[in-house]
């Protein structure tokens, strides 16, 4: 009973191996904002008090945030419509050129970006309602640089 049991162990390791080499997961592709060759000369600010940054998505929008001086408020432009909206803004430090940037946009959407000014990346989060009143979550991930 217990070499039956064993040989059984084997044989199903033997199998479930087979099986992941077999049949290996699909290729990942690289976004174009991961990619290396995408990434400029990376400006690495203390803080984003004053500054203006430019945001561009995989998805093809983006637009520019331009923080206010005391560090309070941004503006963001959007670029595909030229739709601007001003609004209280919450800049964490996470390290070193990597921030985390919180703010509700004029249509109710709440906006949440680890921006990563090392690298030149962002990814982010927007929560909003749709018209049943479900949340729904969207995610983009792009590129970003400091303009000023």
């Amino acid at each position: 009973m217990g070499r039956s049991i064993g040989a059984i162990t084997i044989l199903a390791i033997a199998v479930v191996a087979t099986g992941c080499v077999a049949d290996p997961p699909a290729a990942q592709r690289v976004s174009n904002s991961h990619a290396a060759e995408t990434l400029g000369r990376a400006t690495v600010p203390s803080d984003l008090d004053g500054r203006t940054v430019q945001l561009r998505y995989d998805s093809g929008s983006g637009g520019t945030i331009v923080f206010s001086a005391d560090g309070r408020t941004l503006t963001y432009t959007a670029a595909d419509t030229g739709r601007r909206s001003t609004t209280p803004v919450a800049v964490a430090s996470i390290e070193a050129g990597i921030f985390l940037v919180t703010w509700t946009d004029d249509t109710g959407a709440v906006v949440s970006q680890v921006q990563d000014y090392r690298t030149g990346k962002v990814e982010g989060t927007w929560t909003r309602r749709d018209d049943a009143g479900r949340a729904v979550i969207e995610t983009r991930i792009g590129s970003i640089h400091v303009t000023d």
